[in-house]
């Protein structure tokens, strides 16, 4: 779900039904939503029946600024090279959406090269928060660690760009302890966030 930012939240609810009876005012939500700062939340609803039996739900929760132009569901094409060893991988999904002030959240700095390319799962995807910069360069604002340990960066001596033209993403990245491991990705052909 997509929600936009400095919009007071209204939660749509769920509702829960045992056999025929609706037992919907039973249920718990614990939320985390904060629609003044953008970023991802999840919502969860948990209800217990009558013999004791648990069940929950989750929801996902992105509160962006509607107004910002890299929005987006991208088409992402990787090249790695991997000291010398060029290998590409794609298309994949990408999900690019701004969390206020310039700064867009990337769901994969990698371009989903591990994630989905090597099917290891979304631990494996190195989300991160980057700045659009006045020249359209990118700076790293902030990357959640992959399931190694260590974060996706920019890479040193690269430009990482943004073409307004083509609503093309260029970035260079590697994995902090690997930097002779490249990754250059290509996110291209948005379609809008729904």
């Amino acid at each position: 779900m997509f929600w936009s930012l400095n919009t007071a939240f209204v939660d749509p609810g769920c509702k829960a039904i045992e056999g025929t009876k609706d037992i919907s005012a039973n249920i718990k939500v614990t939320s985390n939503v904060d629609a003044t700062k953008g970023g991802k939340y999840t919502i969860t609803y948990k209800v217990q029946n009558s013999d004791g039996f648990d069940a929950s739900v989750s929801r996902t929760v992105y509160v962006y600024d509607q107004t910002a132009p890299l929005n987006g569901y991208y088409r992402s094409t990787i090249v790695r090279n991997n000291a010398g060893t060029i290998a590409s991988r794609g298309p994949f999904t990408m999900l690019v959406y701004s969390v206020g002030n310039g700064n867009y959240f990337v769901s994969d700095l990698l371009g989903g090269w591990y994630d989905l390319g090597s099917a290891y799962g979304p631990t494996y995807a190195g989300p991160g928060v980057l700045k659009l910069n006045a020249d359209n360069t990118f700076t790293i604002v902030s990357a959640s660690k992959l399931a190694w340990g260590y974060p996706c960066v920019l890479t040193a001596g690269t430009t990482s760009t943004y073409d307004a033209g083509t609503k093309t993403l260029l970035l260079n990245t590697n994995m902090a302890d690997a930097p002779t491991m490249k990754f250059a990705v290509t996110l291209n052909n948005p379609t809008p966030l729904n």
